[in-house]
């Protein structure tokens, strides 16, 4: 039971159950009625489509570009853009102007002749390179009356350069178009805010379920105000307390080593005995306020037989000197 309840709930950092399932009713709801509405299917078919025209491009830059590869990557690159990344948002920019979220079509327009020159590039560029399809000159063996004659003969533009050439055009025009249609159909922004603003109102919703029950424990329990006062009012003069104590230890440390000076005859001089006597009657001062106002006593300490000692350790220091 327990492993279930983990499922459904948890806990933060500050001790409150979370709703792990808070958007569960909202994934039923926006749920694709077929495979094809799926989110990844359209990336897919996308791809496959970019696939087959990257195959068609490079049957045809192979034949008529130089041996570089970097050459060839950027013909076929430009292309893969002109034929499917560039449908891609004309569908996704029509839908947004059919959906009303948008008003401009100048973009819509620029891409769309990016494509046309796109395609007539395309076309000018099968048609003039359709010899390179066509087979090569043969070299005709006929015998006459028992001799044999070479003749070369030259064939003309045949059926399958055309038809390579038909299909080059043709399946680039198709995926293109069939690219803009997924993208399209798929791409709903009025769905996709919608189902933003649902899962807002659930956060909503679920943030006003917790100040509830906070409110509540505050009318359950009048006094509780009260109790977190207190509480931290012990805290802080803990805390102050705790300061306190680590300035004192600050302010020791620093008075004994200033003893220790003043104690070594090879450490001082004439000029800094009034000043070394000056911080020790005031560190003296403070650290008797201090330990005053810790144990609750008003009354400050006044260390005069301190000030004799280092008197009379600065006098032996100078006899020994």
């Amino acid at each position: 039971m327990k492993k279930e309840n983990n499922k459904i709930w948890s806990m933060n950092k500050n001790g409150e159950i979370v709703n792990e399932h808070l958007h569960k009713n909202n994934l039923k709801r926006f749920k694709a009625d077929t495979p094809f509405d799926n989110s990844i299917v359209p990336y897919l078919i996308m791809i496959f489509c970019a696939t087959v025209d990257g195959f068609v491009f490079y049957s045809l830059f192979s034949r008529i570009s130089y041996d570089s590869p970097v050459t060839l990557g950027v013909q076929i690159s430009g292309f893969l853009f002109g034929f499917d990344v560039v449908p891609i948002f004309i569908g996704i920019q029509y839908k947004r102007l059919r959906q009303g979220l948008t008003k401009d079509k100048f973009i819509l327009i620029m891409a769309l002749i990016v494509c046309g020159l796109v395609f007539a590039m395309n076309i000018a560029l099968r048609i003039m390179t359709i010899d390179l399809l066509s087979p090569s000159p043969a070299s005709n063996a006929i015998s006459y009356m028992g001799e044999v004659v070479q003749e070369n003969t030259e064939s003309n533009v045949g059926s399958t350069a055309i038809a390579l050439t038909i299909f080059g055009m043709g399946i680039p025009v198709v995926t293109s178009l069939g690219s803009c249609l997924i993208s399209f159909i798929t791409y709903n922004p009025l769905n996709i805010k919608k189902r933003r603003i649902a899962e807002m109102i659930e956060d909503n919703r679920d943030d006003i379920r917790r100040f509830d029950a906070i409110i509540a424990d505050y009318d359950a329990e009048p006094d509780f105000a009260k109790y977190l006062e207190e509480e931290d009012e012990a805290k802080y003069q803990e805390m102050k307390m705790l300061h306190r104590a680590l300035v004192i230890s600050h302010c020791d440390y620093v008075r004994e080593r200033l003893k220790e000076h003043l104690g070594n005859p090879t450490s001082n001089n004439v000029l800094s005995e009034s000043s070394c006597e000056t911080i020790l009657a005031r560190l003296d001062k403070e650290l008797g306020l201090l330990n005053a106002q810790n144990n609750d006593e008003l009354v400050p300490v006044e260390p005069i037989e301190e000030e004799i000692k280092y008197k009379t350790m600065i006098q032996d220091n100078r006899a020994i000197a």
